[in-house]
């Protein structure tokens, strides 16, 4: 899964969850990293560079859609196990906000009770370009509770991860790990 793409002069910069194989005995259920892909297009020949950027296995990315092909500072993803998963599935467990400018993270760890989805995340002014205000919204993700086994729409600051919800709406059943969702603002309706 791609978390963003950018140029930078001859070079095309992406960012990218590898696994070590995608289509081997446990398929996509391996563990992903963040990884900065390089490819140089100055001269006759490509070039290509590969760096994890960081090692804790996360993926299910998003980024602030407005920027989309630009360069972006903050990414989020749902943290996952190192552990190879059962039939089950994907063990995905909290949210984290990496910022791509200096390595840092800012992560949400709900403990075992709780385990987090693939969030989304929705801009405090959808009107602005987001050069300036980059991550100023809020995260919007599937929560589960396996004491209940239901689940709950969760709502974070993006800016603040680690703070957990500020906001969740009951569901009254389990939504499935891997649902994928989308935010369009009502000046696209």
């Amino acid at each position: 899964h791609g978390l963003n793409a950018h140029r930078e002069g001859d070079e095309i910069v992406l960012y990218v969850h590898r696994m070590d194989e995608a289509f081997g005995v446990h398929g996509d259920l391996l563990p992903a990293r963040l990884t900065e892909w390089r490819i140089g297009t100055a001269g006759p020949e490509l070039t290509f560079t590969e760096r994890t950027v960081f090692e804790r296995p996360m993926d299910l990315p998003t980024h602030d859609r407005r920027l989309t092909g630009r360069q972006v500072r903050n990414g989020w993803c749902v943290t996952g196990g190192d552990q190879v998963p059962t039939d089950e599935g994907p063990e995905l467990a909290g949210i984290v906000r990496v910022d791509l400018r200096d390595g840092t993270e800012d992560r949400w760890e709900p403990g075992e009770v709780l385990r987090g989805a693939e969030a989304f995340f929705v801009p405090a002014d959808p009107g602005a370009d987001g050069s300036k205000d980059e991550g100023e919204g809020w995260l919007l993700s599937y929560l589960w509770d396996r004491s209940t086994d239901l689940s709950s729409l969760g709502v974070f600051d993006a800016l603040d991860v680690a703070a957990g919800p500020i906001a969740e709406v009951k569901l009254p059943v389990r939504v499935p790990f891997g649902f994928h969702g989308t935010w369009i603002d009502e000046s696209h309706l």
